[in-house]
């Protein structure tokens, strides 16, 4: 058995990776990481580059988590290659970081944290939004932030 992470190259994707790496400590499983590179290429700012994917193996390695990369390159919906990769390695459970979208553009899209869940064979984690959409950091202005974001709580600001 094995934790699937769906990666992509933003704060959102790498915080999806550390809860990974939590779950598959806790479970004692190796974390496979699935990229897609789609008919745009890396003009999608959701395919990621080799020294990012470098990065995010070299990070899990260093925290003594087995892991493996599949970089795969194809036109199918990334619901149904991440479901496609969860199914093939028996996966235990699938990780995602959810992407913040207008609600027409989630109309006209869908999405692929949706289509997964709906189509999963096992439980899947969704790691909230935590990118930089505006000048604050999600989260910091109640105060709270999850544990696995880069962000520090403001001292300053509401408890």
């Amino acid at each position: 058995m094995t934790v699937v992470v769906g990666y992509v190259p933003t704060q959102t994707g790498f915080s999806a990776v550390t809860e990974a790496e939590r779950q598959a400590r806790w479970r004692d499983v190796a974390v496979v990481i699935v990229n897609i590179v789609g008919a745009a290429g890396y003009l999608v700012p959701t395919a990621a580059d080799q020294p990012d994917l470098d990065a995010v193996v070299a990070h899990l390695s260093a925290n003594g988590v087995r892991n493996s990369l599949r970089q795969i390159t194809d036109d199918a919906a990334p619901a149904d290659i991440i479901v496609g990769v969860a199914r093939e390695v028996d996966a235990s459970l699938i990780v995602l970081g959810l992407h913040q979208r207008s609600w027409i553009a989630k109309r006209v899209l869908g999405s692929t944290a949706r289509s997964v869940v709906l189509a999963a064979t096992c439980p899947v984690l969704i790691v909230p939004d935590i990118d930089q959409h505006s000048a604050a950091p999600p989260l910091q202005i109640t105060g709270e932030t999850p544990p696995w974001t880069p962000y520090k709580r403001n001292e300053e600001g509401p408890r």
